[in-house]
C-alpha cells in the first residue's frame, strides 16, 4: 500500500484440527484469492454543471476535495454486506506452499503450520485508502466496529491433518464489511458534485480466524495450486 497509516499485529492460536471456516462467525465465506467484488464497481462523478465522468482517478480527484475545510460532504450508503474473506497462506515455519499428500501408500500426515497474512482497507478509486477522508470526512467506518488501520498484520497456528490422497494449506481469514455509497459534495470544483457507486471494503475490529483448506490431490485449494 502507498499510504501505510500503522499496522496491528494480533496473534492467533488454536489446536484443533480441521475447524469448519465459519467457525466463530456466521457470515458468507469468500475466497480472498478471486474475490472481485471491490473493483467491479465503476463509479462517477457528476457535477452541478452536468460534467460527468466515470474514471476512477477523476473520482477520487472530486473526493479528495472533501479534504478542503470549505467543502461540505457526506455519504448515503446504498448496499451493505459483511463476509469472511480467507486466504490461503504459506507455512512460514517451513517455508513451503501446500503439504501433499498424493504418493501412493503414503501415511497419514499432522502437522502445525504457521504464517501471517496481511488485510486491508480498500475503495475502487485507487490502491490506497485515505482513511482520513473516508472515517472522519464521509463517516464511513467510522465507529468502534471498524479497524482504525490501514492495513492488519494477522498470525496464525494450526494442526493440520492431510490424508493420503489430499493436500492442505493454513489459511487466515478475517471479517469484512462491503460497502457501496453514494457522496454529496457541496461547494469545490463547479459548485458540486455527486459521487456514485464508491465501494469500500473495511476489516471489521475483530481477530483473524485461522483454519485449513483441505482438497483431494487433483483439486484445487483457494489459491489455485
Amino acid at each position: 500500500m502507498a499510504l501505510t497509516l500503522g499496522a496491528v499485529a494480533a496473534a492467533l492460536a488454536l489446536a484443533a484440527p480441521t475447524a469448519s471456516a465459519a467457525q466463530g462467525s456466521s457470515l458468507p465465506d469468500v475466497n480472498g484469492h478471486t474475490d472481485k467484488w471491490v473493483e467491479e464497481g465503476s463509479p462517477s462523478v457528476t457535477y452541478d454543471n452536468g460534467y460527468q465522468v466515470n474514471s476512477a482517478e477523476e473520482v477520487k480527484r472530486a473526493l479528495e476535495q472533501c479534504n478542503d475545510s470549505k467543502v461540505s460532504c457526506s455519504s448515503t450508503t446504498l448496499e451493505s454486506k459483511q463476509v469472511t474473506k480467507w486466504f490461503d497462506v504459506d507455512n512460514a515455519g517451513m517455508g513451503i506452499g501446500p503439504i501433499q499428500n498424493c504418493s501412493p501408500g503414503a501415511a497419514e500426515i499432522n502437522q502445525t503450520l504457521s504464517g501471517t497474512r496481511t488485510f486491508s482497507w480498500g475503495w475502487n478509486v485507487g490502491a490506497s485508502v485515505d482513511i482520513t477522508l473516508v472515517k472522519d470526512k464521509l463517516g464511513v467506518g467510522a465507529s468502534a466496529q471498524y479497524s482504525e488501520t490501514n492495513t492488519e498484520s494477522k498470525s496464525g497456528d494450526i494442526r493440520i491433518t492431510i490424508k493420503p490422497g489430499q493436500k492442505g494449506m493454513l489459511q487466515l481469514g478475517h471479517d469484512m464489511e462491503q460497502r457501496v455509497s453514494d457522496v454529496t459534495i457541496q461547494g469545490g470544483e463547479f459548485g458540486g458534485a455527486k459521487i456514485s457507486g464508491l465501494r469500500t471494503e473495511i476489516p471489521l475490529n475483530t481477530s483473524a480466524r485461522a483454519d485449513t483448506d483441505v482438497v483431494a490431490c487433483g483439486a484445487t485449494l483457494k489459491n489455485g495450486r
